[in-house]
């Protein structure tokens, strides 16, 4: 299995989180919120972090609904923060929409990156297939209600090569884009509907294709939308399309909604991910920093005395930082560490 965070997308012209992070205090100002994000990156530095599009999204976000987020986030929150009056005070519901439109400008793709894409990831494919490793793969065999999730002992099972599945919290199309140029197909959760330009959330699909080549995106992806009862994707931005597209909202996880991944279908696909076997996960430019992720991660370590976590990564050591030292400590000699900046090595030359 391969598993891609946001540094997978770095080679392609697409920022990182971190990388972002001077992007955020300008917005900030422009915003009349230079006050507010000096604050952060005070706040943040006492405790060794940054302010990165994470972490101010989540802020912003927190403080546009104080008691809410408070509640959510437990009472050891409630005991830190028991004073609300010097909480930040301005309306900062603006300030919000702005930085949900600013990281769908930064995640869309430039086409000239093309060539780059099928050349990085044809290299990654065929490394993946000369490792001769086996995954086994659970999809449900049956089609999920709204409610519902991936329950044990209701499951299809097949064993695939790897590299047939591919995990990413990245809401990017770079995928989709190299599927395309290669005219092969893959199962992403999605139905193509009778607009070509348009395919129907359908989980049955993944049964019906677990030969294929599965894409499994956690947090959502650009051009992905809710119409009334319907989940649905198009090829493009809905304003370049031929024909009207009804949307009531975007299905895109942004970094505070942790709460979105125990909902539907978010969790339907974080279930399918969490109960495949894999024997090596190769995880690349991913940071570690999502805690149900990282479970899924350490259950099968625990389940699959075989496997072995591969980390492609341009600072290794602090991205296994936030997997918990428990972890680290207990799997090291199953952790293969590559420092390296995935896609140096293939360029679009190459």
């Amino acid at each position: 299995m391969i598993f891609l965070g946001a540094g997978a997308s770095r080679p392609f012209g697409i920022k990182t989180l971190k990388e972002m992070g001077q992007d955020i205090v300008k917005m900030f100002e422009q915003n009349g919120h230079g006050e507010l994000a000096k604050q952060l990156e005070l706040g943040l530095t006492k405790y060794g972090m940054t302010l990165d599009f994470e972490a101010a999204y989540s802020i912003v976000e927190g403080l546009t609904n104080l008691e809410d987020s408070v509640k959510q986030s437990g009472p050891f929150t409630a005991y830190v923060g028991k004073d609300l009056k010097d909480y930040y005070k301005k309306d900062l519901n603006e300030m919000l929409q702005s930085l949900r439109k600013f990281v769908w400008k930064e995640c869309t793709l430039k086409k000239f990156y093309e060539t780059k894409i099928v050349n990085v990831y044809d290299r990654l494919f065929r490394i993946a297939k000369e490792s001769q490793f086996r995954d086994v793969r659970y999809v449900p065999n049956r089609e999920p209600q709204m409610s519902s999730l991936v329950e044990a002992g209701n499951t299809f099972q097949t064993e695939v090569d790897v590299g047939n599945t591919v995990v990413t919290t990245n809401y990017d199309h770079i995928l989709e884009i190299y599927h395309r140029a290669k005219k092969r197909s893959f199962t992403d959760g999605f139905r193509q509907s009778e607009d070509p330009a348009q395919s129907i959330l359908d989980f049955s699909i993944f049964p019906e294709k677990a030969h294929n080549r599965w894409l499994i995106k956690l947090h959502g992806s650009l051009y992905e939308y809710k119409f009334e009862n319907s989940i649905f994707k198009t090829l493009e931005a809905p304003e370049k399309l031929s024909t009207k597209t009804m949307i009531q909202e975007n299905m895109m996880i942004y970094p505070t909604q942790e709460k979105s991944m125990l909902k539907y279908p978010y969790h339907n696909f974080y279930s399918i991910f969490k109960a495949q076997e894999w024997e090596k996960l190769i995880v690349i430019g991913y940071s570690f920093r999502d805690y149900p992720i990282n479970a899924a991660i350490i259950e099968n370590l625990c389940r699959c005395k075989k496997s072995n976590l591969i980390v492609l990564n341009g600072e290794p050591e602090k991205a296994l930082i936030n997997l918990g030292k428990c972890a680290s400590t207990e799997f090291e000699d199953r952790i293969i560490i590559i420092k390296n900046k995935f896609g140096e090595e293939a360029g679009s030359s190459n």
